[in-house]
């Protein structure tokens, strides 16, 4: 069974302007926005249990770091 799934694509500097509207689209609607920098794939805001099923499906576990 395969699905589809809603992707948007916008640079970071776009994103940077309206990271909640990014965040919410993941996570209301299950769509993925793709972060380009200097028109390369470089990152993405995937909704969480989207990212959840993933780790899993890969057999990894997700260590929380502190950033400071």
């Amino acid at each position: 069974m395969s699905a589809t799934r809603d992707e948007y694509e916008k640079s970071i500097a776009e994103v940077r302007n309206s990271f909640a509207e990014s965040v919410g689209r993941a996570r209301y609607s299950g769509a993925v926005t793709v972060l380009t920098s200097r028109n390369k794939r470089a990152a993405a805001i995937v909704p969480m249990e989207f990212y959840e099923r993933a780790l899993k499906a890969l057999g990894e576990t997700a260590v929380l770091k502190s950033d400071g």
